[in-house]
C-alpha cells in the first residue's frame, strides 16, 4: 500500500479496493471556483484517477477569500491552467486535464460520456440543468451543490442504470426567478469549503458504491446556525415537459419551424440587437402577451444569460406549450 494514502485506507468504509477503484474513476468537474477549490484538492488527494476540470473564467483578487486553489500570483491566470498546476503538486501520481472554455450544449455529451462522474460546481442554473439533461440520458451520477451567504445544499442525481435517481428538474422543475449567485449575493469562505468538502465526500461515495451517498436526497446546511436537514426525493416524478437546451449558434442557420423569443428588457434589445429574426416579449409580459406566439411552431427563449430564458421557458409549460428550447 502506497504511504500516501495510508491513513485514508484505514477508515472502514473504504475497503480493501477502494484504492483501485478510486484509481480507474474518471471525474468531471465543471467550475473550479469555491466549490470546485476545495473539492478538486480532496479528490486529487484522494487518489481519483483522472480529474477534468472544465472552466473559462480567470483569477481574480476577490476570489482569493473562498478560492484556495489559487494564490495571488494566479491574478488573470486562466482558473483551469492554474487549477492543473496546483493539482499536479498535490499528487503527481493522477492525471489531470485542463480545458479553457465554458460548459455547453454543443460539447457536454461528449464529456459526460468520457466520465464516470460528473460534478456540479459551476454556479448556473442553465449549466446544472444540462448536465442534468445529459447525465439523466446517460445514467451517469451527477454530484451537484450549490452555496449563497452561508448556506447551501448538496445531492447526488441521475444515478446509473441500475441504480437511478430522479434528475434535478424532478426537484427544481422551474429555475429561480432571480439570477442570486455569489458576485450578487456574497459567500463566505467557510461556508463555500465546507459545501465544497462535502460534495468531495460524496464524489467518493459515489465512486466507491457506498449505499449512504446521497442519491435521490438533498443535504441542506446552514453553516452559520449550523442546522441542517435531508431531502429525500427519490420518488420525485420526471416533469413531462421541460425546454431542450441548445447552442445560440444553432438560431443563425435561419430554420424556418422555430420562433426565436427574446425574453430581455426594451433597453436590452435595443442597444445589443440579436443578429437573427426574434420575437420580443419581455419576461415580466410573457403570461399576457404569449398568445402572441405560434404554438404550432418550436419556440426558442434567448436573453443574456440564460435565466430570463429559462423562466420564461417554464412560464410557457405552465400554459400548455410543449415544443420549447432554451438557447445559451
Amino acid at each position: 500500500m502506497s504511504n500516501r494514502y495510508h491513513r485514508q485506507q484505514q477508515v472502514p468504509q473504504f475497503g480493501s479496493e477502494s484504492a483501485q477503484k478510486l484509481s480507474a474513476a474518471q471525474v468531471l468537474i465543471v467550475g473550479a471556483g469555491g466549490l470546485g477549490s476545495p473539492l478538486a484538492v480532496q479528490l486529487a488527494g484522494a487518489g481519483v484517477g483522472h480529474i477534468t476540470i472544465i472552466d473559462h473564467d480567470r483569477v481574480s483578487l476577490s476570489n482569493l477569500h473562498r478560492q484556495s486553489l489559487y494564490t495571488e500570483n494566479d491574478i488573470d491566470e486562466f482558473k483551469s491552467v492554474a487549477a492543473k498546476k496546483r493539482l499536479a503538486q498535490v499528487n503527481s501520481e493522477i492525471t489531470i486535464q485542463a480545458i479553457n472554455e465554458p460548459l455547453n450544449p454543443s460539447n457536454v455529451e461528449q464529456l459526460v460520456a468520457k466520465h464516470s462522474v460528473v460534478v456540479d460546481a459551476a454556479d448556473s442554473f442553465f449549466v446544472s440543468y444540462l448536465l442534468s439533461d445529459t447525465c439523466f440520458e446517460s445514467r451517469t451520477p451527477l454530484v451537484s451543490a450549490s452555496v449563497l451567504q452561508t448556506s447551501g445544499y448538496v445531492g447526488v442525481f441521475c444515478g446509473t442504470q441500475s441504480n437511478p435517481a430522479p434528475s434535478m428538474r424532478a426537484i427544481f422543475p422551474s429555475p429561480p426567478l432571480t439570477a442570486n449567485n455569489c458576485n450578487t449575493a456574497g459567500v463566505t469562505g467557510p461556508s463555500v469549503g465546507i459545501m465544497g468538502s462535502v460534495q468531495a465526500q460524496e464524489v467518493l461515495k459515489v465512486i466507491l458504491h457506498d449505499d449512504s451517498q446521497l442519491l435521490g436526497k438533498l443535504l441542506y446546511l446552514d453553516l452559520w446556525d449550523y442546522r441542517q436537514n435531508i431531502v429525500n426525493f427519490s420518488s420525485a416524478p420526471e416533469p413531462k415537459y421541460h425546454a431542450k437546451l441548445i447552442s445560440e449558434d444553432t438560431l443563425m442557420l435561419g430554420e424556418t419551424k422555430r420562433a426565436v423569443l427574446d425574453v430581455r428588457s426594451e433597453l436590452e434589445v435595443t442597444q445589443q440587437p440579436k443578429p437573427y429574426e426574434v420575437v420580443h416579449i419581455p419576461v415580466a409580459d410573457l403570461s399576457q402577451r404569449h398568445s402572441e406566439l405560434n404554438a404550432n411552431q418550436r419556440i426558442v427563449c434567448v436573453c443574456k444569460s440564460g435565466q430570463r430564458a429559462l423562466n420564461a421557458a417554464h412560464q410557457l409549460v405552465e400554459l400548455g406549450y410543449t415544443n420549447l428550447a432554451v438557447a445559451l
